[in-house]
Formats: structure tokens, C-alpha cells, sequence
């Protein structure tokens, strides 16, 4: 399971922190946090305490590969 947020000005704060507890305690193994303002990706991953880690913070051009929970590679730009 993946979930992706796309980061906005009006509800940033709720995103960051709010849904990113939310989903953690769910259990979502993934969460994608988009931020089309720098353009930028950050990647988290459940680990095995059940908290969020950063597997992964890419900007401009960079590029974002993973292979879990699909195999996907792109820019951030590519999505603004």
C-alpha cells in the first residue's frame, strides 16, 4: 500500500504531521510527501518499530527511484 500527499500551502502543517501519524499508525508501509512548491519527494518507510523513516528526499531534477511497493522512477519536476 502507498499513500501520496500532495503538500499545500493551506494544510501543509495537517500533511506533515497529522496524516503522516495517521498513516503510520494504520500501518501504511509507504508514504510519498510531494511538494510542488520546490519541487521535491520525500519517501518514508515503515520500519519495523511501526515509526516513519526517510528512505529518501529528492528535489528539481533529481531523480526518485524505488522498487517498493512498486518499482517507479522519476523527477519531481516531472510531476509540476
Amino acid at each position: 500500500m502507498l499513500a501520496v500527499e500532495v503538500l499545500s500551502p493551506s494544510n501543509r502543517g495537517y500533511d506533515l504531521v497529522t496524516k503522516r501519524n495517521l498513516y503510520e499508525r494504520a500501518g501504511v508501509p509507504s508514504y510519498w510527501m510531494l511538494d510542488p512548491d520546490e519541487p521535491s519527494v520525500t519517501v518514508l518507510e515503515l520500519g519495523d518499530d511501526s515509526t516513519y523513516t526517510a528512505a529518501a528526499t529528492v528535489t528539481g531534477v533529481g531523480v526518485v527511484a524505488v522498487e517498493q511497493p512498486v518499482e517507479v522512477t522519476f523527477r519531481p519536476t516531472d510531476l509540476v
